[in-house]
C-alpha cells in the first residue's frame, strides 16, 4: 500500500522548470530523475501516512489559506550532490524564501503536523543516485514564485497532486488593510 505525504512546495515557472531539467540531463548521473512536472522546491512537509489523512488534509488547506507573503524571487547558482541526491541550491540566503517557509513551518509545527527533525534548506532535487559529493556554480537559473502549492505525494507511486495553490502577493503600498 502506498503512503502518503504532504508538503507545501514553490514550483519553477515553466520556462525555469526546462531549464533545470537541461540542467539535470547534462549531468547524466541519474539512477532516477525527478521529472520537470515534478520539481519544487519544499518549503515544509508532514510525516508520512500510511492511509488518506482527511482531518489533517482539511487542516493542512486552512494553514495554507491563513499565509500571507509577498512573490518570492528564486535564484539557484549551485549545484550540489550528496551521496544519494544531486539539487540546485542558491547560494546566498533568500530573505523572502526563508520568510515564507518560516510561515508555513509555524503553522504546521502550531498544528502539530511538521516532519520531526526536518530542517528547511531551499533546494530543488534533480535526481537519485549514489555516488560521491561535489558542489559546482552554474549559470543561475531564476524564476519570481507568484503562488505556493500543497501537494500530496503518493509515494512509491511518483505522482504528485495539487491539493491547493494561493498567490503571494506584495500588500505594501495598499490601502493599510
Amino acid at each position: 500500500m502506498p503512503g502518503n505525504r504532504f508538503f507545501y512546495a514553490l514550483r519553477p515557472s515553466p520556462l525555469a522548470r526546462n531549464l533545470i531539467g537541461v540542467q539535470r540531463d547534462q549531468l547524466g548521473l541519474a539512477e532516477t530523475i525527478v521529472e520537470n512536472d515534478r520539481l519544487h522546491i519544499t518549503l515544509g512537509i508532514t510525516e508520512d501516512y500510511a492511509r488518506q489523512p482527511y482531518a489533517e488534509m482539511k487542516r493542512l488547506i486552512e494553514i495554507g489559506e491563513q499565509v500571507s507573503a509577498a512573490p518570492v524571487p528564486v535564484r539557484l547558482d549551485r549545484v550540489s550532490a550528496g551521496n544519494e541526491t544531486i539539487a540546485l541550491k542558491p547560494s546566498r540566503r533568500i530573505d523572502a524564501l526563508a520568510e515564507l517557509g518560516r510561515k508555513l513551518q509555524d503553522g504546521l509545527r502550531h498544528a502539530g503536523l511538521l516532519r520531526g527533525a526536518w530542517d528547511f534548506h531551499p533546494h530543488v532535487t534533480l535526481l537519485y543516485r549514489k555516488g560521491r559529493p561535489f558542489t559546482r556554480t552554474i549559470e543561475p537559473i531564476g524564476w519570481d514564485a507568484t503562488d505556493f502549492v500543497l501537494i500530496h505525494s503518493i509515494l512509491g507511486a511518483h505522482r504528485h497532486i495539487e491539493l491547493g495553490r494561493w498567490p503571494l502577493v506584495d500588500r505594501q503600498g495598499g490601502f493599510g488593510f
